[in-house]
């Protein structure tokens, strides 16, 4: 599933959705824990049609870079895990009665 938006510059960028692939792609490219942000938006979008490699990103205008952050940051949120909670069994004497 990929999704389209509109940078701030005019350009236009297309998101495919990440595996957990893509995130360690990026992190195996990223010199510094604080550049892996950079590595996944090169990993997941095309701009105007091109695939760009992790130094186009720090290229780009800020505000088309802050723009990608926040779409792709915003994916971390919607997918939080939720605890699953352990039934508890019944007495066998309400099993039996």
């Amino acid at each position: 599933m990929t999704k389209k938006i509109n940078l701030p510059s005019g350009k236009i960028a297309t998101l495919k959705k990440g595996r957990g692939f893509d995130l360690l792609q990026a992190q195996q490219k990223a010199k510094t824990s604080e550049e892996i942000p950079y590595a996944l938006i090169a990993e997941l979008a095309e701009i105007d049609g091109q695939k760009l490699v992790y130094e186009d990103i720090l290229e780009l205008d800020l505000e088309d870079v802050i723009a990608l952050q926040a779409e792709i940051s915003g994916k971390f949120t919607e997918a939080k895990a939720t605890e699953v909670k352990e039934e508890t069994q019944k007495p066998l004497e309400q099993i039996i009665a």
